[in-house]
């Protein structure tokens, strides 16, 4: 497929200029892109311009065997600029292409970074004319602004100039990349399953960046002849890498332990599975959408997200949610199109609420305005397998458009867990220093746990996980067996000071904003260890 095949019906139709977003280093993939596309269909010659030398333009062609792309011949000067500063040269080298008598496209590189100079207002009036005048006139000259340094057209530009970006390629691209480009490193022929296993790690990744993630499995791994388990591994370490540079953590599969409770978010998540299923699309089953986890600090909803991805066996892509403040728009539309390259994988957004906590605090921001408009339409229009999981403490701070029906399929709270999940969490961090509990062993009396779970009311996953480690911990550092029972375990609670403890008004404001928008990820604690229900005047009253 030609990733620009839109690109001949923009010119037919009579657009004189048109933009390209890329990454920098699929620049000369576009170049070829370009010359493939147009010299077949315009007859026209494909020229280039950028600050590496801005005195000229500079014919391309590209040589029909080796695919390379050559800068020959042909080129023309450009006139003199008034000075030698980044936008001087671009507007000598627009005003060049104005009054030239000669036909083809131009290929002006990266000139939004020189608008931002002091030349810009004259820089996007004369592209406002360009496009204007040359559109009317359905001339063979053609202005092609290619995009790779990030930097995005002016708003009073991009309404006027249509934009194609570079899409990733698709399954079946990346196998044909695969297949070509792989036995040429290794000078043999690779399997079919070798190829579907290497052309899934690759996901998400741009052809130069999946060349190179090649070259890098081939260098590294020991089993030249075609081990696809070694290649695979050091494919998906480079993408790991690669994607860290773009401040995403990419996991292939969570490792993460079992959560207790939340019995409520687990059906959710299980109804999901099974809505992802290729059977659900007869059905006009829609894919699912995802959930918004709100709650205070260290309920679990951090580990809950892992452990959804690992029980629907999709990879996680944990999003910072400071690159997005930082880097806007910009950066979160190039995000989402990486993500849903991976696709089918969970998205795990920690603490939206930061995304909109300046905008709260000091009024209407318009970068924060920006990135809401940008999230409320991916949300709705998403027809991708992926599934999003937020997590935030403050729902207040949401945006209402965020929250409304459409954009995530539930909205849960994740508060103190209760008697039942206090001990199911206590079990499952206990089994790992002390046996005895491992697989459904329990070694504390009901009235023991009676005991130590009433001392932990209100105890948020995380301080029930450091009560049982620091018990651990205090019984290696002593030399005493791994016996975790009671004793140590109230000792250990009495030196944690619990965040409800430490600030209880802010927990409760949490608490009771929330309770209107979501539904509790657990289920009412009716286990023996339920704390009995009381009168208003203190009297138990019976189940």
């Amino acid at each position: 497929m030609n990733h620009l095949s839109k690109l001949n019906k923009l010119l037919g139709s009579g657009e004189a200029v048109i933009s390209i977003v890329a990454p920098v280093r699929e620049r000369q993939n576009v170049f070829r892109l370009l010359y493939d596309t147009l010299t077949s269909h315009l007859r026209l010659p494909l020229y280039l311009w950028n600050l590496g030398e801005p005195e000229h333009f500079k014919r391309i062609e590209c040589r029909a065997s080796a695919r390379e792309q050559v800068i020959l011949l042909d080129d023309f000067e450009i006139g003199a600029a008034e000075e030698v500063t980044p936008g001087s040269c671009a507007l000598a080298a627009l005003k060049s292409f104005q009054n030239s008598d000669t036909n083809g496209v131009f290929v002006l590189e990266n000139l939004p970074s020189c608008i931002q100079e002091r030349e810009g207002a004259i820089l996007r009036q004369l592209l406002i004319n360009i496009s204007s005048d040359f559109t009317a006139r359905k001339t063979s000259k053609f202005l092609v602004l290619l995009i790779t340094d990030e930097v995005e057209l002016p708003t009073t530009l991009s309404g006027l100039i249509e934009s194609l970006e570079l899409p990733y390629p698709d399954v079946s691209e990346i196998e044909n990349l695969i297949s070509t480009y792989l036995p040429t490193l290794i000078n043999a022929a690779v399997n079919v399953d070798q190829v579907q296993s290497l052309a899934t790690a690759a996901a998400g990744l741009h052809t130069e960046d999946i060349k190179a993630g090649l070259r890098q499995a081939v260098l590294n791994s020991d089993d030249v002849s075609g081990s696809d388990v070694s290649w695979v591994r050091f494919l998906l370490d480079y993408k790991i890498n690669r994607f860290r540079s773009f401040n995403l953590n990419f996991v292939p599969e969570p490792n993460v332990h079992d959560f207790g409770g939340l019995d409520n978010l687990r059906r959710f998540i299980q109804d999901a599975k099974r809505d992802f299923q290729p059977d659900a699309r007869p059905a006009n089953i829609p894919l699912p959408k995802g959930c918004l986890l709100v709650g205070p600090p260290g309920t679990g909803k951090t580990l809950a997200a892992n452990v959804s991805a690992r029980e629907l066996g999709f990879p996680l892509v944990s999003i910072d949610t400071g690159a997005v403040v930082a880097g806007g728009t910009v950066y979160l539309k190039r995000l989402l199109s990486r993500v849903e390259a991976c696709a089918p994988v969970v998205l795990y957004f920690d603490e939206l609420d930061k995304l909109f906590i300046a905008a709260g605090v000091s009024g209407e921001d318009s970068g924060s305005r920006q990135i809401l408009g940008i999230l409320l339409t991916w949300l709705q229009d998403k027809r991708s397998s992926v599934f999003v999981v937020a997590t935030l403490n403050r729902l207040d701070v949401l945006p209402p458009e965020l929250t409304r029906v459409g954009r995530f399929d539930e909205i849960f709270y994740v508060g103190f867990p209760n008697a039942f999940e206090r001990k199911q969490i206590i079990s499952l961090h206990a089994a790992r220093f002390d046996e005895r509990y491992r697989d459904g062993g329990d070694r504390l009396t009901q009235q023991e746990w009676k005991i130590l779970l009433n001392k932990t009311v209100n105890c948020t996953g995380a301080e029930l996980a450091r009560m049982v480690e620091k018990a651990a911990r205090s019984l290696f550092h002593s030399g005493k067996p791994m016996t975790i029972d009671l004793p140590i375990l109230l000792q250990q609670r009495e030196a944690i000071v619990p965040l409800y403890v430490r600030d209880t008004d802010r927990i409760l404001a949490i608490e009771n904003r929330a309770r209107g928008f979501a539904q509790p990820a657990s289920s009412p604690d009716c286990s023996e260890y339920a704390p009995p229900i009381r009168s208003y005047w203190g009297e138990d009253i019976g189940t």
